[in-house]
């Protein structure tokens, strides 16, 4: 896959082939953006093309380390990630791209390290890394990939470039989308928009029954006599599975919270949109298709309230890390909910 390939971030691939042209690169980079915009595909396509036997300034994808480059076999590239289940990256593999730093490049020009969620670095990983930045080796580049730099320590920051990838339109996701998938109309149409600009994240939930999820849980919440404490049992049940950890039950109720997010998100859009001559098609509803419940149900709210859920869903994700009783998390927001269309009715 040639730079050209690259989804929607042409301001990031003219000013590296320029780089590349002028012999003008950074000893360390950041890429940010959100998660799935191409970061960690641009970080490969990037080392190929420094490294690629038959062209000067892009990747062929068929020299020998090209091929060991994606396959991620080249011995002058180096990942790093975050294990599986756990919170932050390891200090240990810090430590051993420090050391590795040192060392010469075996059989290419340079040494690229690749750190994937590198906002997902404690204190410790973060202070050894600043070490190597300080220091910079000859020939070695770093690349922290992080779908926000908020997390990481400004000393790092102001001894990186700092390149930003935006996010992807959604008419490119759903062409994407529908090359891949012969799934109907409405579930891409939704996906595209759930995904904010992510191509990954669409893929993924092309994948998923994430599409129907969403469904139940908007037929559920816009029911008149909607139980919370049965509906919040439900979704612990169905979709908190006992053997998931618990970032992976983060993750979970993140796009639970989501789904009712953007069920208030619609239902505030429709609510402005009363008593306008707007046709539905221009309202950019997430929910399509749902019009006529949700119309219904925006009638039993005022802004205020709509805008108070939000404001509640919101202030739930952002310390959905910091809580461990996820349970009782679902159970709170649910409730709020249930209480305020009890009043509202």
């Amino acid at each position: 896959m040639p730079f050209t390939d690259i989804l929607a971030q042409d301001h990031v691939i003219d000013h590296f082939k320029k780089a590349i042209k002028a012999d003008h690169l950074s000893h360390a980079y950041i890429f940010t953006g959100q998660e799935g915009v191409g970061k960690a595909l641009f970080a490969k396509e990037f080392a190929k093309a420094l490294n690629c036997k038959n062209n000067e300034k892009d990747a062929c994808n068929s020299c020998l380390n090209c091929i060991r480059i994606e396959k991620e076999s080249h011995p002058d590239i180096s990942w790093t990630d975050r294990e599986e289940k756990a919170k932050f990256i390891k200090i240990e593999d810090i430590r051993n791209l420090q050391d590795s730093a040192r060392l010469s490049p075996l059989e290419s020009d340079y040494k690229i390290y690749i750190i994937k969620e590198a906002d997902r670095m404690n204190e410790e990983a973060s202070n050894c890394l600043l070490k190597t930045l300080e220091e910079p080796s000859p020939n070695t580049i770093i690349i922290l990939i992080a779908n926000s730099i908020t997390s990481i320590k400004d000393t790092i920051r102001s001894r990186c470039q700092i390149i930003r990838f935006h996010p992807i339109p959604i008419h490119i996701i759903v062409n994407q989308l529908k090359d891949k998938s012969d799934a109907d109309n409405n579930k891409i149409g939704w996906i595209s928009r759930f995904s904010n600009g992510s191509l990954g994240n669409a893929l993924h939930l092309l994948d998923d029954n994430h599409y129907e999820i969403n469904n139940e849980i908007v037929t559920r919440m816009t029911e008149p006599d909607m139980d919370n404490l049965v509906f919040a049992e439900e979704v612990i049940d169905s979709y908190l599975s006992a053997g998931d950890s618990l970032e992976e039950k983060r993750q979970i109720l993140k796009s639970i919270l989501h789904c009712i997010l953007q069920l208030y998100r619609d239902l505030l859009i429709v609510k402005v949109m009363n008593g306008h001559d707007v046709q539905q098609e221009k309202m950019s509803l997430f929910n399509a298709g749902h019009e006529d419940t949700l119309q219904k149900h925006a009638n039993y709210l005022t802004r205020e309230q709509i805008m108070y859920v939000i404001d509640e869903i919101l202030e739930s994700i952002k310390y959905i890390d910091f809580n461990l009783n996820i349970n009782l998390l679902v159970e709170n927001i649910i409730t709020t909910i249930t209480v305020l269309n009890s009043k509202a009715r």
